[in-house]
């Protein structure tokens, strides 16, 4: 699907990218007999949610051998990925598989987005209006989720290529000034952090798709 609105292409996620997730490599009993976490470090590391607020301290990743590893195929990971939560409280939060200096795949809870340019799509979903789409297509359940289905059915703007890249030019400017700060006054750190998304949120505002 693919609808233009003054010059800007909207398309369907799924059209535009690769979507899966720890469940995707097979049944819940298969998973379990194929998989052991571990505490200590062994051949790859399970990115998980959690690990995104612990800025992936070794010592408190978990870890898997080369079989579970291999058995996990559909949902290895390289670095520079878009990772979303999609249960609990957490569900949407968003960011970037880091590049580690070990094999990696991904965690239960999270979805893994792969497009042909993560960068802007990440900065995407972590704006209003990622966050906004996210929103529509979360179970009414007492537990808040989405699944992959949904998420492949959300509409994503795709403006030019050389647009998407100054998007993704200043905004990494930005939050590499927002982290060079973070050890100064709490105050002085609010006010960058919302400096950044306020213009984050402008640099991504497109005229809507109509559904």
């Amino acid at each position: 699907m693919c609808q233009y609105v003054f010059g800007v292409v909207y398309v369907r996620l799924g059209d535009i990218a690769k979507i899966t997730d720890y469940v995707a490599n097979g049944s819940f009993a298969s998973l379990r007999e194929n998989v052991t976490y571990k505490n200590e470090p062994d051949y790859a590391a399970l990115i998980r949610t959690t690990d995104y607020s612990t800025n992936f301290n070794p010592d408190k990743m978990v870890y898997i051998n080369e079989h579970a590893y291999e058995f996990l195929a559909k949902s290895k990971l390289f670095g520079g990925e878009i990772i979303i939560n999609n249960i609990g409280a957490g569900v949407g939060t968003t960011f970037r598989c880091p590049f580690l200096d070990t094999k990696m795949s991904l965690a239960p809870n999270a979805v893994m987005v792969k497009t042909s340019n993560d960068p802007f799509y990440y900065y995407w979903f972590k704006s209003k209006w990622g966050q906004d789409a996210i929103q529509k297509i979360i179970g009414k359940s007492a537990m808040p989720k989405f699944n992959k289905t949904g998420l492949r059915e959300i509409i994503v703007p795709m403006p030019t290529r050389e647009v998407q890249d100054r998007i993704v030019a200043v905004l990494e400017k930005f939050e590499a000034l927002c982290n060079d700060i973070s050890s100064g006054l709490p105050a002085e750190i609010e006010a960058r952090q919302k400096q950044y998304e306020y213009y984050r949120d402008k640099l991504l505002t497109f005229t809507p798709a109509e559904n």
